[in-house]
């Protein structure tokens, strides 16, 4: 059986970094925590702290709601 943090580090990579933003948004999460799970920079999150991006999954898995469309790469 696949951890919660594993689950979520191969959900945030199947969907990609252009949409992390968006699940930020949608899900009340700070804007850097996608990537930090996906990169492997928060390897022990509080439950609260990811239960929202749990919960999004979740809600995606089930046909409740879908992901957010993809954003282009911000110029540097």
């Amino acid at each position: 059986m696949e951890s919660i943090i594993i689950f979520l580090k191969r959900r945030l990579r199947e969907v990609g970094p252009s949409r992390w933003e968006a699940i930020a948004s949608a899900t009340g999460v700070a804007r850097t925590l996608p990537r930090k799970i996906a990169y492997g920079d928060r390897e022990n999150p509080g439950v609260e702290t990811i239960q929202p991006l749990l919960d999004f999954f979740y809600a995606v898995d089930r046909g409740e709601i879908s992901l957010p469309e993809q954003v282009e790469a911000r110029a540097a």
